[in-house]
């Protein structure tokens, strides 16, 4: 009996060993829920398995074998920041959802290409489509490598806030590739100014008036074209350019004639007694552009997009005068200066033709307005051209 209990008592230690060993054990659940924001409240979401297990954080690694946005992770958020300000710009709604996120999916093949673009989390058909066209519209990535070092697909997630309110900023280089959806205009321009008699006429010959004829070497133009801004009409190979800039005009009178000018006219006298080293007519004006523009080749980097525009440039004068240099009999030397308007119009509008490569091209300009209100003298009608140096913004 003693040796039964024993038996008896080992088989049931193991027995409760077993039972012990084939327990399943207790895992601390994990909160995956996503915190939403709606505009009724805050809800809570299941995240999609396939966001954890696949796809990485909006937050680009540094990691060399990684896909990398050109120009890095500062380019990357400038990049989203400008093409949701586009979307918001040109939105007409009053109830736009501010603040919310659409979140993408997408491929980066091995040459680069963003392909295979999906909506892994959307918020409605307009923001998801426009989250859609800004990823679709990347420029090539750097693909990530294998450890050998050679290109392979890999797949990467955004998150895309549509707000106003993205606080980006910083110092950094953003890549060219990303920046071929930009006008041509904003930059700087060097020119000259050749005033012709009559619209549609190019003589620079004026029989009754010879105090208009100007010394086109000497008449230079000086364009600072500060701000610009593209509207898509065909994706970004024809669209809209606008913008603001700067016009500073010195038109050089021929002879040593003094403008004169009252209310209803204006004219100009020739001083006998002294000859001017220069005779310069000063004009400034605000002007703004409205310009039809083609672009080839925009999937490349901006210098090397061929661009054709055609359209007008606006104008209103902020200032004018007239100056004179020259040395009196004595050798002794002068300058003298006189402010006024004199009777010059207080518009301008131009037509202009410009072609280029990337960052330099060509203008021309033909003014619709006479130079002088209408009435005051005969039509005086520059023709302005020269070279562009553009600049993207």
């Amino acid at each position: 009996m003693k040796k039964f209990l024993v038996a008896l008592t080992f088989f049931g230690s193991v027995f409760s060993y077993a039972q012990v060993l084939e327990k399943p054990q207790l895992v601390e659940k994990i909160d995956t829920s996503i915190q939403v924001t709606t505009f009724s409240g805050d809800v809570e979401v299941a995240a999609p398995v396939e966001v954890i297990e696949t796809f990485g954080a909006s937050v680009i690694d540094e990691n060399p074998n990684s896909p990398q946005f050109p120009g890095g992770q500062d380019s990357l958020d400038l990049y989203l920041k400008n093409a949701v300000e586009q979307f918001i710009y040109a939105d007409t709604s009053d109830s736009f959802p501010w603040g919310e996120s659409v979140y993408v999916a997408f491929e980066i093949a091995a040459d680069g290409k963003v392909v295979n673009p999906l909506i892994e989390m959307g918020y409605n058909a307009s923001l998801d489509s426009a989250a859609l066209e800004i990823v679709r519209n990347m420029p090539l990535w750097i693909p990530a490598k294998n450890e050998a070092g050679v290109p392979i697909v890999s797949t990467y997630r955004l998150q895309i806030l549509f707000d106003l309110d993205l606080d980006i900023d910083g110092d950094f280089t953003f890549d060219e590739g990303s920046m071929r959806e930009k006008g041509h205009w904003a930059g700087f321009e060097l020119g000259f100014q050749a005033n012709t008699i009559g619209f549609l006429d190019p003589s620079t010959t004026f029989t009754t008036t010879p105090y208009w004829e100007n010394n086109i070497t000497k008449s230079l133009l000086f364009n600072l074209n500060t701000f610009q801004y593209k509207f898509n009409l065909i994706s970004d190979v024809l669209g809209l350019t606008t913008g603001y800039g700067f016009q500073f005009g010195a038109t050089e009178l021929t002879s040593s004639y003094v403008l004169e000018h009252n209310a209803d006219t204006v004219f100009a006298v020739i001083n006998n007694n002294q000859v001017y080293k220069r005779n310069t007519l000063y004009s400034a004006y605000l002007t703004v552009p409205l310009l039809l523009e083609l672009t080839v080749g925009s999937d490349q980097p901006y210098k090397k997009i061929f661009y054709l525009d055609a359209g007008v440039v606006g104008g209103v004068r902020l200032y004018s005068h007239q100056r004179f240099t020259g040395t009196y009999e004595n050798g002794n030397e002068f300058e003298n200066i006189t402010k006024s308007k004199f009777n010059l119009n207080t518009w301008m509008l131009d037509a202009t033709v410009r072609v280029g490569y990337g960052h330099f091209g060509v203008f021309a300009n033909y003014a619709l307005l006479s130079m002088f209100k209408e009435g005051t003298t005969v039509g005086v009608y520059p023709m302005r051209f020269g070279i562009s140096f553009n600049i993207p913004q």
